[in-house]
C-alpha cells in the first residue's frame, strides 16, 4: 500500500465492538419516566425509609464506630420526616407531574427491593437485637477483665450503650400493635 496506513486488527475489533449497543432489547427509559420513578422512590423512603436511617444511626452508635456519622444518620432521617414529602412534592411540581402519593410509591418501593418495608425493617430489628446483645456482652467481657483501664472504660461504654438501645428495640418490636 503507497502511503496508507494499515489498521491492526484489533482496531477494528475495538471499532466494531463500540458500534453495537450496549443495552440490546432493553429500551431505555424516557428522562419523564425516570423523574417520576426517582421521585416516587425518595417520596416512599421519606414516608416510611426514615426509620431506616434513624435505625442504622443508632446501630451505627451502639458500636462506637463513628459517632458522627451515627448522629448524621439521626438527623437525617428526622429531616426526611419532617421536610421530605414537601420538599419532593414541590420538585414534583417543578417537573410537571402530579402530587406523588403513597401508593405509586408502594409499588415502586415493591419493584425496586422485592421486599416489603416491614419486612426490611424486621429484618434491620433482628440485626440490631443481636448487635444489641454483643455490644452488651463484649461491654462485659472487657469491663470484667482487669486488665487496663483502657479496656474497662470501653466496656463501660459498650455496655451503656447497648443498653440505650435496648428501650428503642423495644418500642420498635411493639410499633406493629399500636
Amino acid at each position: 500500500m503507497s502511503g496508507g496506513y494499515i489498521v491492526p486488527r484489533s482496531h477494528v475489533f475495538v471499532k466494531s465492538m463500540l458500534l453495537q449497543l450496549p443495552f440490546e432489547g432493553t429500551p431505555i427509559p424516557a428522562w419523564s419516566e425516570a423523574i417520576e420513578m426517582l421521585l416516587n422512590l425518595l417520596y416512599v423512603l421519606t414516608a416510611r425509609g426514615y426509620l431506616l436511617l434513624i435505625l442504622l444511626g443508632f446501630m451505627i452508635y451502639i458500636t462506637g464506630v463513628s459517632d458522627g456519622l451515627s448522629k448524621t444518620l439521626v438527623i437525617a432521617g428526622i429531616f426526611l420526616f419532617a421536610a421530605g414529602p414537601y420538599i419532593l412534592n414541590l420538585f414534583a411540581d417543578m417537573a410537571g407531574m402530579e402530587a406523588l402519593n403513597l401508593e405509586n410509591a408502594t409499588m415502586i418501593w415493591y419493584s425496586t427491593f422485592g421486599l416489603a418495608d416491614s419486612d426490611l425493617f424486621g429484618i434491620l430489628i433482628t440485626i440490631g437485637d443481636i448487635e444489641a446483645a454483643v455490644c452488651i456482652l463484649t461491654g462485659a467481657i472487657l469491663y470484667f477483665t482487669p486488665t487496663s483501664t483502657d479496656l474497662n472504660s470501653r466496656g463501660h461504654s459498650l455496655i451503656v450503650r447497648g443498653i440505650i438501645f435496648l428501650p428503642i428495640l423495644a418500642f420498635l418490636h411493639i410499633a406493629p400493635w399500636l
